[in-house]
């Protein structure tokens, strides 16, 4: 299965809201392919640099394996939830979603994880538009929106995309705690007075964090 540049990546159908928060998590979390499964394995969209096709057969494979851990009750084993199958020549993540649904993402070679955060904003949408119920892990005391953030000098940033322009950003301070290797975290406050935490992940992809 070879990823295709974006320009080469004819689509069977046409673009909907759901493809385009599929293109947005494909961008943010270093995903070749996503395509959102129903419970019979059809692929109701997807987005990425993959044909329709692999894209496709790759949805309905990795929903047969979701099904069939499912189905095997090994006793001691929590509901399935996330899968994630490292490879060297492909690999795959699954993200499973009420009413049977599931989320499945082709990844670099290699790759054992995507962006958290790209993961968590994307299942938030796709709640919204297909109207499904938060399911295990998908619920999280910050809700992760991708922004646009204009550096200063160095990392620190300066300005935030929001509303139509650029906002000014007044930084309160650096955040670590609960951010991972290779990612910056800060708290800053706009220029309307909110406050809100940046984090900027390894991908140089920024997201901001609000409590729920």
């Amino acid at each position: 299965m070879k990823a295709r540049p974006a320009a080469e990546s004819l689509r069977d159908q046409g673009v909907s809201a759901i493809s385009a928060v599929l293109m947005r998590l494909c961008e943010a979390g270093g995903v070749l392919g996503a395509a959102l499964v129903d419970a019979e394995g059809e692929t109701v969209d997807y987005s990425g640099r993959l044909s329709p096709f692999d894209l496709k057969v790759a949805a309905a494979e990795w929903r047969l394996v979701e099904h069939v851990i499912e189905r095997a009750h090994v006793r001691g084993w929590a509901p399935l939830h996330d899968l994630v199958v490292r490879s060297t020549t492909q690999s795959f993540a699954l993200r499973a979603l009420s009413e049977g649904y599931a989320l499945v993402m082709v990844l670099p070679r290699r790759a054992f994880a995507v962006s958290a955060r790209a993961l968590a904003e994307a299942t938030d949408e796709l709640r919204r538009e297909v109207g499904l119920w938060p399911v295990g892990g998908e619920t999280h005391a910050v809700r992760w929106i991708r922004v646009e953030v204009q550096p200063a000098r160095g990392p620190r940033p300066e300005y935030l995309w929001s509303q139509g322009g650029w906002r000014i950003l007044t930084i309160l301070g650096r955040v670590t705690d609960g951010l991972g290797r290779n990612e910056l975290g800060y708290m800053v406050r706009l220029d309307s007075g909110s406050e809100l935490l940046l984090v900027r992940e390894p991908l140089g992809k920024w997201f901001a964090g609000e409590p729920r």
